[in-house]
C-alpha cells in the first residue's frame, strides 16, 4: 500500500494487485524471478562482488539522505542486492516495491516491523501487455507506448513523496518480460523490441525524483566462448548519457560456464 494512500470499503489497489499479479504470471514473471534465484545460487561466488558493490552504494546514498522518513526500493525481487537491515535502521519505513513478492522474501521481511510490500507495475503496461491479444484486432507497439496509464496518475509525483528512491537492479530487465511475452504471442518484431525497450528504459529514468533518486543497473553485456574469446559488447540501457552522473563502475559476472561467460559493465549513479 502506498504510504499516502486513503482506505475505503472496497480496495481498489488490492484489486489492482491481484489484477497485477495474475497479468505478471501470464508474462511468467514469476518464472523469471525464480530464474534469477537459480542464477544467483549457481554463482554466487561471481555474484559476490557486484551484490556487495550494490549493497555499499545504495548505503552510502542512504547515509546522504537529509530526510530519513521513508525508503522505496524498487525491483526488490528476493532482496540479494537490497541492505534491507541497513536501511530498516536508517529510516522510518521502508517499502520494497515489485510485481511480485517471492514468499520467502515475505517470510524473512517479518523480522523487520518498519518494511512492507508494495505491488505496483513501474512500466505501466503489463497489463495491458497480458491483454493484448484479446484487447486489440490490430496490435501495434505504438499502442503500448501511447497508453492512458502514462498519464493517469503521475508515478514521479508518487515516488516524489518518498524520501529516498532505489532503482535496484531493475533498468536494464524491466522490459524482458514484456517483449519475451510479445514475442511467443508473435505480436512484435526486432525494430519494435527495440523501440519498446528504448521507451520503457527512458520512462523508468523521468519518473524517478530528482534529488532523491539512486540507480543501480548494467549498462552494457559482454559474452565470451569458452576460449576467452570476446563474441560482443552491446548497450542493454536506452537512456541518453548525459542521464548517468558521475557513477561509479564495476563488472557483473553474471555467468561463467564452461561455454562461456556473460559480463555485464554496470553503473551507479544518483539522480
Amino acid at each position: 500500500m502506498w504510504p499516502f494512500s486513503s482506505s475505503s470499503k472496497i480496495d481498489p489497489q488490492a484489486q489492482q494487485a491481484r489484477q497485477l499479479r495474475a497479468a505478471a504470471k501470464e508474462l511468467n514473471y514469476d518464472i523469471a524471478q525464480m530464474n534469477y534465484f537459480y542464477d544467483y545460487i549457481s554463482e554466487i561466488k561471481s555474484w559476490s562482488t557486484h551484490i556487495s558493490n550494490t549493497r555499499r552504494y545504495i548505503v552510502e546514498c542512504a547515509n546522504r539522505c537529509s530526510n530519513r522518513d521513508t525508503c522505496v526500493v524498487l525491483g526488490s525481487g528476493y532482496c540479494f542486492d537490497v541492505p534491507v537491515l541497513e536501511l530498516s535502521r536508517m529510516f522510518k519505513k521502508v517499502y520494497l516495491m515489485d510485481m511480485m513478492h517471492p514468499s520467502k522474501v515475505q517470510q524473512k521481511m517479518r523480522e523487520f516491523k518498519n518494511v512492507e510490500f508494495i505491488t505496483e507495475d513501474v512500466t505501466k503496461i503489463v497489463i495491458e501487455t497480458a491483454n493484448s491479444i484479446n484487447r486489440y484486432k490490430d496490435f501495434a507497439v505504438d499502442l503500448l507506448m501511447s497508453s492512458p496509464n502514462y498519464s493517469m496518475g503521475n508515478m514521479c509525483d508518487k515516488l516524489g513523496d518518498y524520501s529516498m528512491v532505489v532503482s535496484v537492479n531493475l533498468l536494464s530487465f524491466l522490459a524482458k518480460p514484456i517483449i519475451q511475452y510479445l514475442s511467443r504471442v508473435k505480436l512484435i518484431d526486432d525494430i519494435a523490441e527495440h523501440q519498446l525497450e528504448a521507451f520503457v528504459h527512458r520512462y523508468h529514468i523521468n519518473m524517478l525524483p530528482k534529488g532523491k533518486s539512486c540507480i543501480v543497473s548494467p549498462i552494457s553485456k559482454r559474452l565470451y566462448n569458452a576460449d576467452g574469446l570476446q563474441m560482443y559488447d552491446h548497450s542493454v540501457v536506452y537512456i541518453p548519457k548525459e542521464e548517468i552522473h558521475e557513477p561509479e563502475s564495476w563488472q557483473w559476472i553474471f555467468s561463467n560456464a564452461g561455454t562461456g561467460r556473460v559480463e555485464y559493465g554496470v553503473k551507479a549513479w544518483q539522480r
